[in-house]
Order: C-alpha cells, then structure tokens, then sequence
C-alpha cells in the first residue's frame, strides 16, 4: 500500500484524468505536479485561507461519457504553511476503504456511489463559486455551458434591458464568465459594465475574480470602480467587489495605484476594503510601501479584526517575513505599534 499513501498516488493508479483547484481565495489551479509536492511536503500551500487548504477535485474517465466525479475537500494547515499529513493520512485511509471498489466499478461501467460527500473532510462551496467552479469545469471538459448561458449573453448585449437582471441565474453569468475569450464574451461584458446596475454588476464581479483578463475589460473595471469611489457616499461592499474582481486583471500597475488611493482615503478604514486587499491583492502588498500603508490602515481596526488581517496574511508564503519586516519598521505609528503589542500578547497567551 505504500504507492498509495498520498491522494496523488491513489489518482494516478486510479486510470482518471484529474485537475486540482484552490476554492479558498480564488478559484485557481494547482497543476497534478505541485500538488503532489504538496502532499509530500516539499512545497508550502501557496493559498492558504483560514488556516486551511480548501480544494476540489475534478476527476473523469476520458474513455467513457459518464458524469465527472468532483471532491470538495478542507485540510487543515500547520504554522509553517505545510498540509498536515495526520488529516490527509486520515482521509486516504477512509478513501481507500470506502471508495476504492467504488472507482473500481466506476472505471468498469458500473453504478458509482460518491461517499466524499460524507467525509468529515468534505465541505459545501458557496452557491456562486459553485457556479463558477462548474462553469471552469465544462470548459475543461470542453462541454457545452448550461441552459442560461445564452440568456446572459443577451443582458449583456444591451437588447433585454440592463435593468432587467432579475431573471439572470449564477451559472448564466459563471458560463460567460469563464468562456471570457469565446464569441466576444470578454467584449460585451466590457461594453455593459459601465451601464450595470449595481446588483448585477455585483454579481459579475464575484465570477470575475476567479479568472484572468486584460485590455479593455481591466480598463471599465477601474473606470468603474473609480467612479465608484468618488462618489459622495460610496458603497464599500461593491467597491470591494470590484476590487476583488480587479485583482485578476494584469492591469497591475492601475491595481497598486487605486489600492494607494484607497488606503490614503476615508475609506482605509472600511473592513471590507482591507479584507479584499489582503484576501485577494496579497501580491500587491509584497511592495514595501504598500504594505506599510495596509498595515497602518489595519491598525485603525479593532484588535482582534487586526489580528484576524494580519493571520490572514502571514499564512501566505510569500507574505510571512515581508510582514514581519513591516511590523519591525521603526517609522511605523504609535497606533500600529500598540497593536502589534496587542497581537503578541495574543500570542503569547
């Protein structure tokens, strides 16, 4: 049984062809490779969210036209950022028992039963980034979108009425959304992000996140979320909203810039603002100055919000001794500077 004391070994015998994903922070792959450094330690868990990797698992037989069997899956992580073994040994022993004979006979034709989603390893995404996950899915699988998928493409040409939004479904929006560079998807969305209301356009912004785009579609965003910003009473969930979406976009440079802004406005103080930056932009933050402004703008929370912040990001690899040195920073404010007294404390405790 030694070949089969990872998740990625049990795969590989099993005959499917199989992708990962994070489902933490963004929807986004992990290739078969990394993962099964993963497994066996020799490479952290790039996205880390809650203290825990949240992944799903498509698995198909390319062989056969039979439904794609999908894991939702939460391990937990430890201080340094690795997988822990216990739990993932834990559920290779459940896998192995329970759901061995089931892939056997899935493999043969025979009926399936899925018992992963009775594991205590298991958990249930939230209804839009289900949508969006399954959306990424056909496309993998180069199936056809859902039935909604047409209806949205018509809101989005102007013909129904932008304010006619009520009957769009999730999964109409997630299809287009991942199907940004087929039939002008990317175009059409572009031209009706300025004439949204919001509550679509909150919508869309929540699939958009998950996907890389650029060129025009990054341009409306920012004008977009600008616009917002200026107004006399902005609305900081759709702000954040647009700014999470923003955060896939390769406009990187217009990112950092609205994010400096943001921080050095009346709106560094909005929770949910410092959690899409931190959540979603951690790359941004690897910049010096715009960490310092984050960490200032975190300081003005109360504590245990800014020690939720700062968890939230040291537990990101690539972010743990860039916070530090941040934290060190002998300018930083007497307000930061009691609340990293504060964290600490905590801490140590």
């Amino acid at each position: 049984m030694e070949q089969l004391e990872s998740i990625s070994s049990f795969l590989e015998m099993s005959g499917f062809q199989y992708r990962v994903f994070d489902m933490g922070r963004k929807i986004q792959r992990i290739s078969n490779q990394k993962f099964a450094a993963i497994e066996s330690q020799e490479e952290l868990y790039p996205y880390p969210f809650q203290q825990k990797a949240w992944l799903s698992i498509l698995l198909w037989d390319e062989k056969k036209k039979q439904e794609p069997v999908i894991w939702f899956l939460s391990f937990p992580i430890d201080e340094m950022g690795s997988l822990k073994l216990e739990s993932r040994d834990a559920f290779m022993r459940d896998l192995v028992e329970n759901v061995g004979e089931n892939m056997q006979a899935n493999l043969q034709g025979g009926d399936h039963k899925d018992t992963m989603k009775e594991s205590p390893f298991s958990f249930k995404p939230r209804e839009d980034r289900l949508a969006v996950f399954h959306a990424l899915a056909t496309v993998e699988l180069k199936q056809p979108p859902s039935q909604h998928y047409e209806h949205t493409r018509e809101y989005l040409s102007g013909k129904l009425g932008f304010d006619q939004w009520q009957c769009l479904g999730l999964q109409g929006v997630a299809d287009v959304i991942a199907r940004l560079s087929q039939e002008g998807n990317a175009a059409n969305l572009a031209s009706a992000i300025p004439k949204l209301p919001d509550m679509p356009l909150d919508t869309f912004m929540q699939a958009l996140e998950h996907v890389k785009f650029s060129g025009k579609l990054s341009a409306v965003v920012v004008a977009r979320l600008e616009e917002e910003a200026a107004k006399e009473s902005p609305q900081p969930p759709l702000l954040a909203s647009l700014l999470r979406a923003l955060s896939s976009s390769e406009a990187k440079q217009s990112r950092v810039v609205i994010i400096k802004k943001l921080l050095n406005s009346t709106l560094a103080g909005n929770i949910d603002l410092l959690a899409a930056i931190s959540g979603r932009c951690w790359l941004d933050l690897q910049e010096e100055s715009l960490l310092q402004n984050f960490l200032e703008a975190a300081a003005l929370q109360e504590q245990n919000v800014f020690n939720i912040l700062l968890v939230d990001l040291m537990t990101l690899p690539d972010m743990r001794t860039k916070v530090l040195m941040g934290l060190r920073n002998p300018e930083r404010s007497v307000d930061l500077s009691k609340k990293i007294g504060g964290f600490m404390g905590g801490v140590i405790q």
